[in-house]
């Protein structure tokens, strides 16, 4: 898959990263756009035995996602994708509680030993084909598209799969996406060579 990693993020800073995406779409939707997330996200990571935190990470998420004052009701799961990766899997209709509950459990992997094989969250969200493309008509249809927020590189991509396999994806949509995306405030990776495929997202 290609994925590296740089310097590590703070708590901070990947907070800011993560609620940037509420503000993305509040920022659209005062423009008239109609962008909508999806209740489901995802954290990819590399399973390793090697992390006991990880290893049992399931017996770990009950009290990280329901107790304390910033408990929410979000639903979990733990699965595997076809191509060798673990996946925590997320679903809550409150979009706020969805995307806290992403950072919390990303940051509970991250302060016990699991930064180093942290790839990735994942948002799926539908926009407007006039919010992606501004000659084309309101009322059109959506393009249905996942951000994916690098852990390492503290920036997020439009991916537009079109099937299941490798190199499978609608790359001209992910480029009118991502200056769509910059220009509601969302901090995008400049170089598309590092816009990763994530292909057999589980949701």
């Amino acid at each position: 898959m290609g994925w590296f990693f740089g310097r590590k993020k703070s708590a901070d800073t990947m907070w800011d990263s993560m609620s940037s995406v509420s503000r993305m779409v509040a920022g659209f939707k005062r423009e008239g756009e109609a962008v909508s997330p999806r209740r489901n996200a995802g954290i990819v990571y590399r399973h390793d035995d090697d992390v006991p935190f990880l290893e049992s990470l399931a017996e770990h998420l009950d009290g990280i996602l329901y107790e304390g004052p910033g408990a929410t009701k979000t639903a979990y799961e733990i699965t595997d994708d076809d191509h060798g990766m673990r996946w925590a899997i997320l679903n809550d209709g409150n979009f706020e509680d969805l995307l806290s509950s992403i950072f919390t459990v990303s940051n509970a992997i991250k302060m016990n030993g699991g930064s180093p094989n942290l790839l990735a969250a994942v948002f799926q969200l539908d926009f407007a084909n006039h919010a992606v493309n501004p000659q084309v008509q309101m009322g059109t249809g959506f393009v249905n598209a996942y951000l994916i927020y690098r852990f390492d590189r503290d920036s997020y991509y439009p991916f537009v799969p079109t099937g299941d396999n490798p190199g499978e994806r609608d790359r001209e949509t992910e480029r009118m996406l991502g200056s769509s995306i910059r220009s509601a405030g969302l901090k995008t990776e400049n170089a598309m060579t590092e816009w990763l495929g994530l292909w057999g997202i589980p949701f």
